[in-house]
């Protein structure tokens, strides 16, 4: 449902924003950078032309109205009051411009009255007037509004009557508006082009087997620290000791002592006296050192692995 609801709006925004963008280009294009509007009329008559209030105080800016007649011709343009002007074509035939088309930048005009128009350029009641022979032109100020104009064919016919109205900020608008409109079509192109989401079914996730306590295998027995040799101190000869240099660690040595053997003239042949009837145990055991005494440990003969 939501996403009927989603493509739905996509597609007004869309739309919306496409008719948008062609109106704001296609007055751009049409207004140009000066922001000037024309409308155009080919009336093709020798009749009195009627340009109202409704028409030339419309906007806020100057109005400009160009009259040119057949090749030949002159024009006659003359501005006044609406009720003079009223008053002096009165109820003769004439043509009344009624409004614009901006579809086609065309004056839509209306044809009223009968009979034949008097002398316009006599009556002494224009505020403007002008007269030429080929196109004329008149610039209409809004300051004193509400005003008519009447235009007039002499010596043949109203050609093509032009009214122009200049105003830069319509240029502006126009681009503004193509701007939003290109948005609104982009936001809903992609409200029209977004995907469901698919929705995945959770991940299968395997059961761990159990392990039983004879399958599990035996943690490694950690292992003894070292200790290392102090100065002055004994190790532990059970214990393996780490070298400080780095090297594998060695086991302690107990210090052993060896002694030298005796000299040969030191044993004696035999207990018994000598000659002179003195023991020779006796003897020698004045004579010969007290070898009871602990072993000096500076001797040279004595090896401590």
């Amino acid at each position: 449902m939501a996403t009927i609801v989603k493509r739905v709006v996509g597609a007004l925004l869309a739309l919306v924003g496409l008719a948008l963008t062609a109106v704001g280009v296609w007055f751009a294009a049409q207004l140009g950078t000066s922001g000037t509007a024309e409308f155009v009329v080919h009336p093709a008559t020798a009749d009195p032309v009627l340009i109202g209030p409704d028409v030339l105080n419309r906007v806020d800016g100057d109005v400009v109205i160009t009259a040119t007649p057949t090749p030949g011709g002159s024009m006659w343009m003359a501005l006044a009051n609406p009720s003079d002007a009223d008053a002096v074509v009165g109820g003769s035939k004439h043509l009344a411009v009624t409004s614009v088309t901006v579809s086609d930048w065309s004056l839509d005009t209306a044809s009223t009255g009968t009979g034949t128009a008097p002398e316009l350029g006599a009556a002494d009641l224009w505020r403007q007037q002008d007269e030429a022979k080929g196109p004329v032109t008149l610039t209409v100020k809004q300051s004193g509004a509400p005003e008519t104009l009447v235009v007039k064919a002499q010596g043949g016919q109203l050609n093509t009557l032009t009214l122009s109205v200049t105003d830069k900020s319509w240029f502006v608008e126009a681009v503004v508006a193509a701007l939003i409109g290109l948005f609104l079509l982009v936001a809903g192109v992609v409200l029209l082009t977004a995907r469901r989401p698919r929705h995945h079914g959770a991940a299968e996730v395997r059961p761990v087997p159990e392990v039983s306590e004879a399958e599990a295998p035996e943690a490694p027995a950690p292992e003894a620290p070292l200790v290392p040799v102090g100065s002055g101190g004994t190790s532990d000869p059970d214990r393996a000791v780490g070298a400080q240099d780095g090297s594998d660690p060695t086991l302690p040595l107990r210090a052993t002592t060896v002694r030298s053997p005796r000299p040969a003239d030191d044993v004696p042949d035999a207990d018994g006296p000598d000659a002179d009837g003195t023991s020779r145990t006796d003897a020698d055991s004045a004579d010969a050192p007290d070898h009871t005494d602990p072993t000096d440990p500076h001797d040279p003969q004595e090896v401590t692995r």
